[in-house]
């Protein structure tokens, strides 16, 4: 009984000291990425969204613009190409209903090779997550595409970031990390065809990821482009509502200095050095009567940092526009309650949290979130999906007639998004009320708040439902309150 009871006691203390030190272990190098802050000009940088909403009667509205753009900048690079996407895969469904043509995830891969075949000793590389392979669980057909073509696709080592589920991966990291062949036929997939081994879906469990959308372009004439986006090529999210920013300059040297990182501790290499030269290079800030913007990339705990900093300068009379996914991180909703106290407006449009690839989801946590600050002042609105999710992350701050300010990239408003857990990539912008970029993004926000008012897009049908009152789908269960606290202080929870 004894030797039972020290047993006992010395596994659940290695499992401890095993959880301590992957909650707070050091970075990799370049992780939580501040980049300088650089002076664009108006036409150095472009707003894009896509917008899924019904007409009145209810028939399908749609207007994309983002994928198009990435695209379109694959095709016109010369000097090097490296996306890096969360979601690169047809699980869940391949192309929606309604739409013609290849799969979004299927353009992504022939942008690629086309890229390659026109251009066959440019450097192209895509940086995605081990989830589009189920953790070495299954063979990954696009992959193998972009392989056969000579381009280089580098799965993200998770393992060397810090854990977010606290209560399951101690255990995993403990006892099953090495253990079993995740191409086994144990299991079948979760989340699409196929079987997998069951230590593919231990691995799934830990719920982390690299969850940044990048793209970063270079030509030989020296011109760097970047975007970063809510968005994911993904099959199965091709009707999901998203939003970007693209940009050209040093900003764009930014976010590549930001991939390198990940690509270096994820293959302990560094960039070819067609790539590394670009990285090389010294490069200014715009300067003249209308470099008016000051804009940086930021990436993982530096995202949240700058939002609240952001919710901290709004006083009595200034606004925040918020459109967001997921929301549950609590020091962000802090910064917002004193913001309201302070006098501020503050509008929230999320995602009701109840569709999820074809499976209904409970509405935790944007629920009962909302129904915290609703008490507080706090404007809730719903959007209005239908199989598809909002999965915009951007919030707006209007600081007066002077200033205004935007922050839009993958990060959700969670813990794991926004505590150096995740891998996350946004951008900061701050500049004049009156430039072009600002007046896009509220006339996108005045489109999906009031239901297609505004001037936003140039042509838009009369009577389109974007958005919902929060009473439609309000939830003050205190069961679902407690659950959500519990999913969002441990990390066993999907958002």
């Amino acid at each position: 009984m004894r030797l039972l009871l020290f047993i006992v006691l010395v596994t659940l203390f290695a499992v401890g000291v095993v959880g301590f030190y992957h909650v707070r272990k050091p970075l990799p190098s370049g992780i939580e990425f501040r980049g300088p802050d650089r002076v664009l000009n108006s036409k150095d940088i472009q707003f894009f969204a896509d917008v899924t909403a019904s007409t009145k009667d209810d028939q399908p509205w749609v207007q994309q613009e983002i994928f198009e753009e990435v695209f379109r900048r694959i095709q016109q690079a010369d000097g090097f190409v490296v996306a890096d996407f969360f979601l690169v895969n047809e699980f869940a469904g391949g192309v929606p209903d309604g739409v013609e043509g290849p799969s979004l995830s299927q353009q992504l891969i022939d942008a690629l090779i086309s890229a390659r075949k026109k251009h066959p000793e440019m450097p192209i590389i895509l940086i995605t997550d081990p989830l589009n392979t189920l953790y070495g669980g299954l063979e990954q057909p696009l992959f193998a595409q972009l392989e056969s073509n000579g381009i280089e696709v580098v799965l993200t080592d998770l393992r060397k970031l810090r854990d977010s589920n606290q209560i399951f991966s101690p255990v995993w990291r403990t006892f099953f990390q090495w253990w079993g062949d995740p191409q086994g036929e144990m299991l079948k997939n979760p989340i699409g065809d196929g079987r997998i081994g069951l230590s593919a879906f231990l691995e799934l469990l830990n719920f982390k990821a690299n969850h940044r959308k990048t793209l970063i372009t270079g030509n030989l004439s020296g011109e760097l482009f970047g975007l970063v986006t809510s968005g994911n090529p993904h099959s199965a999210s091709a009707m999901h509502s998203n939003v970007a920013l693209g940009f050209t300059g040093p900003l764009a040297a930014d976010l590549l200095q930001s991939e390198a990182a990940v690509y270096e501790f994820s293959t302990g290499q560094e960039f070819p050095r067609l790539i590394q030269e670009f990285l090389d290079r010294d490069y200014e800030s715009a300067s003249g009567n209308d470099a008016t913007l000051s804009a940086v990339v930021l990436t993982e705990m530096a995202i949240k940092r700058e939002l609240i900093d952001r919710f901290d300068r709004l006083e009595r009379g200034d606004r925040a526009d918020l459109a967001i996914f997921y929301f549950s991180d609590m020091e962000l909703q802090d910064a917002l309650e004193k913001a309201i106290e302070r006098g501020a407006r503050i509008r929230l449009l999320m995602d009701p949290n109840k569709d999820a690839f074809g499976r209904e989801k409970n509405g935790i946590p944007n629920r009962q979130v909302a129904a915290s600050l609703i008490k507080k002042g706090v404007e809730v609105r719903w959007y209005r999906t239908a199989g598809e999710q909002f999965h915009t992350k951007m919030a707006f701050f209007d600081y007066g007639e002077a200033v205004d300010s935007l922050i839009l990239g993958s990060a959700n408003w969670t813990r794991r998004n926004l505590d150096n857990l995740n891998l996350e990539t946004s951008v900061s912008v701050t500049g004049p009320a009156r430039d072009p970029l600002f007046v896009d993004v509220k006339n996108y926000f005045t489109f999906i708040w009031t239901n297609g008012a505004g001037d936003w897009p140039a042509e838009t049908p009369n009577g389109v439902v974007s958005s919902v009152p929060y009473d439609e789908f309000k939830d003050e269960s205190g069961f679902r309150k407690i659950l959500y606290w519990i999913m969002e202080r441990t990390g066993a929870s999907t958002f």
